[in-house]
């Protein structure tokens, strides 16, 4: 089929009113081979050529529409919106000159609340940029500047190094030599804290991998280990391994650090059991060693006041303003198992993986009666600064009751990072007595948040400006010729166009856009009408672990877990307490957000930008039951738009997922 034809179909699929999915894709088009959907990711492609596009979600990092920590579009955009996220799709990925592909992507508008007006104004922002340069070029014209060289100028007088980033209250714009200085004191403070009487603020993510040679307590069988970490007043619990005293937990835990929190981080391990449960030792870690230690990672730590134990222990402190940074992006592939332990004597395993990076997880399909599965599945996970270091694989058969765990793996991050790719890898299970799983790897990384920033291992506060002035020039040289170059090049008729396209979708959904990718590689689902009704999940937070903690409301636009995940690496300390509550609300616009009696205030959704808008439901409205009733009414009207129940996890008592 030609692209007209290709476009006939898809006309045809939407006609039907049928929402796109693999299953559409492949009955549609089974001539074409090359085509793939991720619900999750709110991704998929069509080509027929070798292109197999890698796809990622832009949360945080630099992109040419959106600069989400400042609030600010670029001004190319004129006057779209922006009405999905940032997909960005990687050069280099199996690419094939010729041919066709069509990318699909999510949205967030709903689509039978719309006009025909408003349906035709739904176009594609997309443009072709791929190194840091360009988009430094792109993030400049964000923020208004002009492209020259007295915009990258090194030279500041006294004063203006003086100068406060704000004057009587208005904000002023910071000078290069300033934002320098802030960037090396982001890295240096957090040493220069730790090392003194106060400790930084940020978060402290520990994992407790396994134990070994735990003390038996009990007169009968062995022990039910779990572990339990406090820091102050937050505490986390891990699941209880059974009937075992090498138990393996990689269980991941984070916490809030600020200036006045105590120093320690205790590890207690108890005996899950009937009535009170059995000590069986303890731990304690000074969290300046944490600090001090550039590679804390697989550290044995022995238990006291206990015979025998020791537990595996890593943890890496994130300071404030790095939580929510973006490191990159981890796609695997768990192929096969081999030789699978057969855990029941009666019969074969059912076994199925999952797969954890902290509280993110995975899970495959079980393969029915077999030690030699083949899964060939497929995931990924976003890898911010306060993730985990360790990904953890366990194999459990499916069973009826609880499923018998077979065995399990970690990979290390950083040893997929610096490799960059793991081809076909087979990794023998531990806590089994056979088995192996066959892993892909690959790691993509995030665009850089600041090109400038490197770690500095000299704790030394007090450093000469005219050395800073010189290692601004040296690093900023090389950008102002490619900023030059890229302007030459704007004229060419060949050149490195940076110029935004709008682009008709050749297919729309209640949930996804179809567009034909051409030679582009960033892409954003826009409209020229603002206010426009878009699905949105009203998502339930609290404060992780904390004693009487509120619940946070916040309007999230729907599709996929990534606003969700924003949330949660924000630094606010918060974890998701219940379920997501759709509804449809007009993006921009203020709805008061009532309760059977509490008007909580206002709630507003934005397409873009930081999450500022939420209510809070203070402990003191808790009622028994396990959810809570909402209304919303537009701020300025008393016409009810929304009436539903936000449902909670377990009547508010379970941990926060």
């Amino acid at each position: 089929m030609d692209s007209g034809e290709w476009n006939d179909v898809f006309a045809k699929i939407q006609r039907k009113g049928v929402l796109i999915d693999i299953n559409v894709l492949k009955e549609n088009f089974e001539d074409v081979v090359n085509k793939a959907f991720d619900r999750d990711m709110g991704f998929g492609y069509i080509s027929d050529n070798g292109y197999k596009p890698k796809a990622r979600v832009i949360l945080q990092g630099k992109n040419p529409f959106i600069n989400n920590h400042t609030d600010l579009l670029n001004p190319i955009l004129g006057n779209h919106l922006p009405y999905s996220q940032v997909y960005h799709l990687a050069w280099g990925a199996g690419g094939v000159s010729g041919g066709r592909t069509y990318c699909i992507l999510r949205h967030y508008l709903n689509i039978p609340g719309l006009s025909e007006e408003e349906l035709d104004s739904i176009k594609i922002a997309t443009c072709s940029l791929e190194n840091m340069d360009s988009i430094d070029y792109m993030v400049e014209r964000m923020e208004g500047k002009n492209i020259n060289e007295e915009n990258y100028s090194v030279t500041v007088s006294e004063e203006e190094r003086k100068q406060s980033f704000s004057e009587n209250g208005n904000n002023v714009e910071k000078k290069p030599t300033q934002r320098l200085l802030e960037q090396m004191n982001q890295i240096i403070s957090p040493i220069a804290d730790a090392t003194g009487d106060g400790l930084a603020s940020g978060q402290l993510v520990v994992t407790v991998h396994k134990a070994s040679s735990l003390e038996k307590k009990g007169l009968v069988g062995k022990a039910d280990p779990y572990v339990v970490l406090k820091y102050g007043t937050q505490t986390e619990k891990s699941a209880t391994v059974n009937n075992n005293h090498n138990p393996i937990w990689h269980f991941t835990a984070c916490f809030d650090i600020e200036e006045q929190s105590t120093n320690e981080i205790t590890m207690e391990v108890f005996d899950d059991d009937f009535g009170k449960d059995d000590f069986l030792g303890k731990a304690i870690i000074d969290i300046h060693d944490i600090f001090e230690s550039n590679d804390f990672v697989n550290k044995w730590i022995p238990l006291e006041n206990c015979k025998t134990g020791e537990v595996l222990v890593s943890a890496k402190f994130i300071p404030l303003q790095r939580i929510s940074r973006p490191v990159g992006h981890i796609s695997l592939t768990v192929q096969k198992g081999k030789k699978i332990e057969k855990k029941n004597m009666m019969k074969k395993a059912d076994p199925y993986v999952v797969i954890k990076l902290g509280k993110d997880q995975h899970k495959s399909e079980t393969v029915k009666k077999s030690t030699d599965p083949t899964w060939n599945y497929d995931f990924a996970f976003d890898i911010m600064e306060a993730s985990p270091r360790q990904i953890t694989f366990e194999v459990f058969d499916d069973d009826i009751g609880n499923d018998r765990p077979i065995g399990n793996v970690t990979l290390d991050t950083d040893t997929i990072m610096k490799k960059q790719k793991l081809d076909n890898l087979w990794t023998r299970l531990e806590n089994c007595k056979s088995g192996e799983i066959l892993i892909s790897a690959e790691f993509t990384p995030a665009p850089a948040i600041e090109d400038n920033e490197e770690e500095i291992s000299d704790t030394t506060t007090n450093i000469e400006m005219e050395v800073i002035d010189e290692q601004f020039e040296e690093n900023k040289v090389q950008q102002i010729a490619m900023a030059e170059k890229n302007l030459v090049n704007k004229n060419q008729p060949n050149g490195n166009h940076h110029a935004v396209e709008f682009i008709d979708p050749v297919y729309c959904d209640d949930e996804y856009v179809i567009v034909e990718k051409n030679d582009n590689n960033w892409f954003m689902v826009v409209s020229s009408n603002p206010n426009l009704p878009i699905n949105v999940n009203l998502v339930p937070f609290k404060q992780n672990l904390a004693e009487n903690s509120p619940i946070y409301i916040y309007p999230i636009p729907s599709g996929g877990f990534h606003n969700i995940k924003r949330v949660v690496h924000s630094g606010r300390g918060l974890k998701q307490c219940g379920y997501e509550k759709p509804c449809v609300l007009r993006a921009g616009q203020a709805y008061q957000f009532w309760t059977d009696i509490f008007n909580l205030g206002n709630l507003k959704t934005e397409t873009w930008g930081p999450d500022t808008s939420w209510v809070v439901y203070k402990p003191e409205y808790i009622k028994a039951e396990d959810c809570i009733e909402a209304s919303l009414k537009l701020a300025d009207e008393n016409e009810l738009k929304f009436s539903g129940s936000i449902s909670l996890y377990d009547r508010l008592s379970v941990d926060a997922a």
